[in-house]
């Protein structure tokens, strides 16, 4: 798997990036697992300075961080300059707020005193994707920091420089040694770690292959394991919707981060007395989306994150119409070097179609 940095909107390589070793990973897990056994003997007010600190560092380089998300996976600057301010509110938050969550709660009951409490486990092994390469991680840090679960993560191998940029800035809030450690793991070393002993658990955001994959080794490891999949959200219009909102709402719906999130609205169902209203408002919309370069402020529209996603992308609409759909509007080549694609409406998808599911 090799790790680089290329820029969607020019497809210029940037930098690429060496794989880490398995002694690289041992050692990891040895800090890891050592500074572990430390926070277990703190009480987590003690590490609410390290999250603070690094809120504080993002931003004094949140310029920095930001454009480096944009050439990672392509996304526009205001975009990313939002999720850096996401990860700075989730890092104030669970410093202010992360001990009080933890204190220990008192139960109800007839047998005697009795109470449950929040503790570490021990080294957390974080798979996380590339579509929000800085928010998805700070979300699975943040809380662990607090309860006292040091790190390893391994990122999308085309979001290395951001997230490289993200671990030094933890090293450099004087969090100590093993808190994060950053590894441009293959997945067989992904496997490794979850297998060793001294990992408590493993967290994934990414496909139902990747869940797959890692909910079977954790499952075999008897470790635990969290899996976050892509959706396919609906977005249902009714007759009573409120126009102006639909018209505000829906094409954002679609469009934010070039359609690459989760909960993106992929479908839409709309009352048989809306629907053509709705899809000359789409079209409309679609229209008018400023595709270039994603530093600039007035463009809209930014690439997708690799050529693999275009193509992919493109297999699907192809498969769609092959399949029956009939192309509303879009499904034209786009005149520029990067990895766009046009805005697509597709109808008259029935159940045949291989792309209903």
């Amino acid at each position: 798997m090799a790790y680089k940095t290329i820029y969607p909107y020019s497809n210029e390589i940037i930098k690429e990036y060496k794989n880490a070793t398995d002694e690289d990973l041992n050692k990891a897990i040895t800090v890891g697992h050592r500074l572990y056994q430390e926070w277990r003997e703190e009480e987590p007010k003690s590490r609410s300075k390290i999250l603070q600190n690094i809120a504080d560092l993002m931003k004094t380089k949140r310029e920095d961080l930001a454009k480096a998300m944009t050439y990672d996976m392509g996304k526009l600057l205001t975009e990313s300059e939002g999720e850096v301010d996401l990860c700075i509110w989730i890092a104030e938050y669970y410093a202010e707020h992360g001990a009080e969550l933890l204190k220990p709660v008192k139960l109800d009951t007839k047998l005697g005193d009795a109470y449950y409490l929040k503790q570490a486990t021990g080294v957390i092994v974080a798979v996380e994707p590339w579509n929000f390469p800085l928010y998805q991680v700070m979300r699975v840090l943040a809380p662990n920091i607090m309860v006292g679960n040091p790190m390893i993560l391994k990122t999308a191998s085309i979001c290395p420089m951001s997230v490289k940029m993200f671990a030094e800035l933890v090293e450099e809030s004087g969090a100590p040694a093993g808190t994060l450690a950053n590894l441009f793991l293959n997945y067989d070393q992904v496997a490794s770690a979850i297998n060793d002993p001294r990992v408590a658990g493993v967290c994934l955001t990414g496909s139902e292959r990747a869940g797959t994959s890692i909910a079977s080794t954790a499952g075999k490891a008897l470790k635990k394991s969290t899996l976050e999949l892509g959706g396919n959200d609906a977005f249902i219009i009714l007759d009573d919707a409120n126009w102006e909102d639909v018209k505000k709402v829906a094409p954002q719906a679609r469009l934010y981060n070039a359609g690459q999130v989760c909960t993106s609205s992929k479908r839409f169902i709309v009352m048989d007395s809306l629907y053509d209203q709705f899809l000359e408002m789409l079209k409309d919309a679609f229209s008018k989306v400023k595709m270039g370069d994603p530093m600039d402020p007035a463009t809209t529209l930014a690439p997708l994150s690799s050529k693999s996603a275009k193509e992919k992308l493109q297999s699907q609409v192809d498969s769609a119409i092959k399949g029956g759909a009939k192309v509303y509007y879009g499904n034209e080549p786009i005149d520029l070097p990067g990895q766009f694609f046009m805005p697509t409406i597709l109808t008259d998808i029935d159940h045949d179609n291989p792309i209903f599911n």
